[in-house]
């Protein structure tokens, strides 16, 4: 049996989330920056006639297209901490509001009943 988008939310240990959050982006970025700074740093092997495999220009190429994948990858990485990041401080927003909500709520169910009590 499936749960409910409302359980499930509730599940979330929200608190945890927001305080890992900053890690994970600044973990996302530095990925980001190593994967660049590599990325520069590795020669571009010219193309060609297709190598033997297991050449070393073969080698050369494989490595070099699996730099650029793993350059993509943390890209879309970077890109997804961002996004997160952003996401849970929206509903920590929301968490805040519907706290003053429940709050004014109370306040005006209890100043309703006082009315109706007189």
């Amino acid at each position: 049996m499936a749960l409910n988008w409302i359980a499930a939310f509730k599940l979330i240990p929200w608190a945890d989330v927001v305080q890992a959050t900053p890690t994970v982006v600044r973990g996302a970025k530095d990925l980001w920056a190593r994967t660049r700074a590599g990325k520069a740093a590795s020669s571009a092997v010219e193309d060609g006639a297709a190598p033997a495999p297991g050449s070393p220009e073969h080698l050369a190429q494989r490595i070099t297209q699996l730099e650029a994948e793993q350059v993509d990858a943390s890209a879309l990485i970077n890109t997804l901490a961002e996004q997160n990041a952003q996401l849970v401080a929206a509903l920590d927003n929301v968490r805040n509001k519907v706290k003053l909500l429940v709050a004014a709520c109370v306040l005006l169910a209890l100043s309703s009943a006082a009315l109706w009590l007189r």
